[in-house]
């Protein structure tokens, strides 16, 4: 027994000489572990899912606060002092608005089975957080970050089809199908008529997608696209020059999209009536010149000036039921008929803008429905607006044309990669 300590000093002296030497290395074995777990908590809002029951909800019409804290057993004066701190700069609600989504949670290891805590998701940006396991309620707004991601959709109108439809294959959710729509028909409101649109006529569009949680909802900006209408081609690169005094978007000559005027009055509508010298007039019964386009789309929604101009006249006739008339140049003239209302600000002399607001979608005077009935004069005559042939805008600069075809260079190529890719694929017929 008495040998053990100098065996045990022996040893010892050896493996410290071992390791001091700068020429020797000591490999460890790789000893598999076999006992260890890893949890992973699954978590919601930051909340531990294996501690609290949820209760998914929505806000139903005629919510107020009393509404929704309903389940917590607080009283009316602390419910009217949480809406106040809820009007904070920080929160920024007024209300609650009906649809929104909101869960409740409650610790599972409560008896009582009170819930503690709210979420409440004003939109897809943020949510609020109620905390109500103390004597005043906590709030807490969290902002969801934003992700801004290029993608590219392609596509070709078939038969009996719109852009629309066609984008919408691309696509889970109408949202993001109008989004796109209206982004695009925004790039060439000028120079396609959307509603006159053929069967293989063709588009491809480079765009930002904003998503949240990797889920889309929205478009950021067009890029790049190109749309091929009738058998012509439309370039269009968005771009803005180095000192940032030209900015739009322009096609491979370098010549600017915008035109003086919009091909039409209203977003996401259809032509009901077109221009006709004789047609049957679905209240008098009568046949008679229609001299305008009329656009068919639900009351209340946005007219558009179309063009920049002075309103000369924002008044009511009997035929005409509420109107907007705007003088543009000593050439032309524009006039929007059966509106609901006209836009507040809107009088005659009043100077608006190309695409301003000016009234809402209506159907006073003679009209048998909800649309805009649009007219257009040039020099003292009314003439079918779409079959004129408007003068192109100003040129682009020569000195930022070097810089504007070097940028728009490698987008080009991209774009005609997909444009061949389209020219082999022959036009479907509709799903719809």
């Amino acid at each position: 027994m008495k040998l053990f300590p100098f065996l045990f000093v022996f040893i010892s002296l050896i493996l410290a000489a071992t390791s001091c030497s700068p020429s020797k290395k000591v490999e460890a074995e790789n000893i598999p572990v076999t006992d260890t777990v890893v949890v992973e908590k699954d978590l919601l809002f930051g909340f531990d899912l294996s501690q609290y029951d949820i209760a998914f909800d929505t806000v139903e019409q005629g919510w107020t606060w009393n509404n929704l804290f309903k389940d917590f057993k607080i009283d009316q004066h602390t419910i009217n002092t949480t809406a106040e701190r809820l009007k904070d700069s920080l929160i920024g609600m007024k209300y609650i608005l009906a649809g929104k989504p909101f869960m409740t949670f409650t610790e599972k290891k409560d008896t009582s089975n009170t819930p503690k805590y709210l979420v409440y998701e004003p939109d897809v940006f943020s949510f609020v957080t109620f905390d109500f396991s103390q004597d005043s309620v906590g709030i807490r707004k969290e902002v969801r970050p934003v992700e801004i991601t290029e993608r590219m959709v392609s596509g070709q109108i078939a038969k009996n089809s719109s852009l629309s439809v066609e984008l919408g294959k691309s696509f889970d959710n109408y949202q993001m199908t109008a989004a796109i729509s209206d982004a695009i028909e925004g790039v060439y409101a000028w120079s396609v008529d959307f509603f006159k649109l053929q069967v293989g006529d063709k588009f491809v569009v480079y765009y930002d997608e904003k998503s949240v949680d990797g889920v889309p909802y929205s478009v950021d900006k067009i890029k790049y696209v190109w749309f091929e209408h009738a058998n012509k081609g439309l370039y269009a690169f968005n771009f803005t020059d180095s000192t940032g005094e030209v900015s739009g978007f322009y096609d491979e000559l370098a010549n600017e999209m915008k035109r003086p005027f919009l091909m039409s009055p209203v977003k996401f509508s259809r032509i009901s009536s077109s221009f006709n010298m004789n047609r049957l007039h679905p209240i008098y019964k009568t046949r008679r010149p229609h001299l305008g386009t009329d656009y068919a789309a639900p009351t209340g929604t946005p007219i558009l000036a179309t063009a920049d101009g002075t309103i000369s006249r924002a008044s009511r006739s009997r035929g005409n039921g509420i109107y907007v008339k705007i003088r543009h140049n000593k050439t032309y003239d524009t006039q929007y008929l059966h509106m609901s209302k006209i836009a507040k600000g809107i009088k005659s002399g009043v100077r608006v803008k190309q695409g301003d607001v000016i009234g809402y979608v209506g159907s006073t005077g003679a009209a048998t429905g909800p649309h805009v009935c649009y007219r257009f004069w040039k020099n003292g005559k009314q003439i079918n607006h779409r079959s004129e042939k408007f003068p192109k805008s100003e040129p682009m600069k020569e000195e930022v044309k070097p810089e504007y075809f070097e940028y728009i260079a490698p987008f080009k190529e991209k774009l005609d990669v997909e444009i061949l890719k389209l020219s082999v694929t022959p036009a479907l017929e509709s799903e719809v």
